[in-house]
């Protein structure tokens, strides 16, 4: 029997488990150096990388972090501006919450990564431009912008539309503008920190009278008013209205909801249509009081007519918005009586109320005083005050100028005797005052000079200045009051004409509180020697009665300071 010999299978497995063992072995040894290869090339930025034009290539992340910090201060730092039409306003980065985020740019660069792709870059140095990445907060950005919203505002301009000299003239309405803080605050967070210049988002604001309606208003209603004179026939009796005198009359009025219309001045049109009329009008007369000879006599009283107000009125708004011939109105008149009447007037029972006299200085020393006392007694004399009306010395008098007559004379001021415009008008008003008083007549206000001048009655005496200080009293009877007043040699003689109600009793205090005055010298040029007065306070009742029974009972307390001594020391003074 023939033996089969086997091959040899032992040797050929042990040679593949050894090629097993090789290859593993290499790609232990690859693989090795691989991850160390990646683990070398991830801990440092490659060459050529860029952070807005910052090379950083080659450093750790910390050594690119303080290089991008220092050679990007200026861009994290320089202020933003904003243009408005022009003009820059700034904003510190800082305040509007923008900061550049470093650690946010170099996030990721350095970590290690097996993309052989990644690998293969950093081997061969192919770096990259890392973006500049940035932190906004928001609401400070808003808040920074919206700190420049005054600043930026221009507030609406409302047009005007007025008459001047027989023309309608205008201006036009301009809008506003307004910050859009929103809109500012994308446009600065799209732009920085790569742009810090940035044009504002603006917003027009309208203004309440669109200019369309002063169009409106120009076209429709105010020129056609003033395109011609306006005729006007009041019972064949002609006037007319011109276009001056229109645009005197008119007034342009901007309602709530911003609309224009035309007002115009009634009275002023009756005033010149009136004015105007030879034959058609008489105006009523009141019977009342007048002086003849010195003594009250009653006018009678005198019906009229007067235009139809609202005749002529009505006539002359529908002729504004007309043209040409076309502007025509006819009117008419009506009978008016006289609000009183001659039967009114038999009821009167006039007598001599009061009369005062004033003693005032005299001589050439004292002649512009005396002038101002009788330019002031002109306009007085002869008024007359209707029953429940109020007498105001202030406006009988002005206005106190050298047109109305009066001239320059002493005043006190302060204490001290100066020349002013008007000089003697208290004695004036220390008349009037009495008189009223004496007279039971309502005392509504009346001021005693600061310091007492011994010519008057002690607290029952009054200055004047127009604007500031009056002296006023109401006729509460039933019958007018005629003022009657003259200077008779150095004294002012004042007489209240009317129907008296009230005796009237006067109590005068004793003067008490003391002061003594001060002795001053002064070496002025227009420095007026004046006689010491003592200081001091009292109190002045009037007691009004009737029949024997009181009625009222008045007091008035007033308190005098001391009105220095006054030396004049320079011989050239006065």
């Amino acid at each position: 029997m023939t033996e089969r010999q086997s091959l040899p299978e032992e040797p050929q497995r042990n040679e593949w488990i050894g090629i097993l063992v090789r290859t593993l072995v290499a790609v232990l040894v690859l693989g090795g150096g691989y991850y160390a290869a990646a683990q070398y090339l991830g801990g440092r930025i490659p060459n050529g990388t860029q952070v807005e034009g910052v090379d950083i290539g080659g450093l750790s992340p910390e050594a690119a972090r303080d290089v991008l910090e220092e050679r990007l201060e200026s861009m994290a730092t320089d202020d933003v501006v904003v243009q408005v039409e022009g003009d820059p306003f700034t904003i510190a980065p800082a305040d509007a919450g923008l900061t550049l985020d470093l650690d946010g740019t170099l996030e990721g660069i350095t970590d290690v990564s097996y993309d052989p792709s990644v690998m293969w870059g950093r081997i061969t140095d192919a770096g990259r431009d890392l973006p500049l990445q940035v932190s906004v907060d928001r609401p400070a950005l808003e808040a920074a912008v919206g700190e420049l919203t005054e600043d930026v505002r221009i507030e609406p301009v409302n047009g005007t539309v007025w008459f001047s000299l027989g023309e309608v003239r205008s201006t036009e309405s301009e809008p506003g503008r307004e910050l859009d803080v929103a809109a500012t605050s994308d446009a600065i967070e799209a732009a920085w920190p790569q742009n810090n210049t940035v044009a504002a988002a603006l917003t027009e604001s309208e203004p309440e009278l669109a200019q369309r309606e002063i169009d409106r208003f120009v076209e429709e209603v105010a020129a056609p008013a003033v395109s011609g004179p306006i005729a006007v026939d009041v019972d064949g009796d002609e006037s007319s209205i011109s276009t001056n005198q229109l645009a005197r009359l008119l007034t342009v009025v901007e309602s709530d909801d911003h609309l224009l219309s035309l007002e115009f001045d009634t009275d002023g049109i009756l005033e010149i249509v009136s004015g105007q009329l030879d034959e058609a009008t008489v105006s009523p007369r009141n019977a009342s009081l007048v002086l003849d000879d010195g003594r009250p006599v009653i006018t009678k009283a005198r019906a009229g007519q007067v235009v139809d107000e609202d005749e002529l009125i009505a006539g002359v708004e529908a002729a504004l918005a007309k043209k040409g011939d076309e502007r025509r109105v006819k009117a008419s008149t009506v009978d008016v009586k006289p609000t009183v009447t001659d039967a009114d007037a038999a009821k009167w029972d006039i007598s001599r109320m009061a009369t005062f006299r004033s003693a005032f200085p005299g001589g050439a020393a004292n002649a512009a005083r005396t002038e101002n006392i009788r330019v002031g007694l002109r306009h007085i004399n002869g008024t007359v005050v209707a029953p429940g009306a109020t007498f105001s010395l202030a406006d009988t008098l002005a206005p106190i100028s050298a047109e109305r007559g009066y001239v320059e004379a002493g005043v006190i001021s302060n204490g001290r005797l100066v020349q002013g415009m008007g000089g003697g008008l208290s004695q004036v008003s220390t008349t009037v005052l009495n008189t009223a008083w004496d007279a039971g007549l309502q005392l509504d206000e009346f001021h005693p000079h600061s310091y007492y001048i011994s010519r008057y009655p002690a607290g029952k005496e009054a200055t004047i200045s127009v604007g500031l200080l009056d002296n006023r009293w109401t006729n509460d009877t039933d019958t007018p009051v005629l003022i009657q007043t003259y200077i008779e040699g150095s004294e002012i003689v004042m007489t209240f004409w009317g129907d008296r109600q009230f005796d009237v009793q006067t109590v005068s205090g004793p003067r008490v509180n003391p002061v003594t005055p001060e002795r001053k010298t002064d070496d002025s040029l227009n420095c007026l020697p004046q006689g010491a007065q003592e200081g001091f306070q009292i109190t002045v009742t009037r007691i009004l009665s009737r029949s024997g029974g009181e009625v009222d009972r008045s007091s008035w307390t007033t308190t005098y300071a001391a009105s220095p001594e006054v030396v004049c020391t320079n011989p050239n003074a006065g």
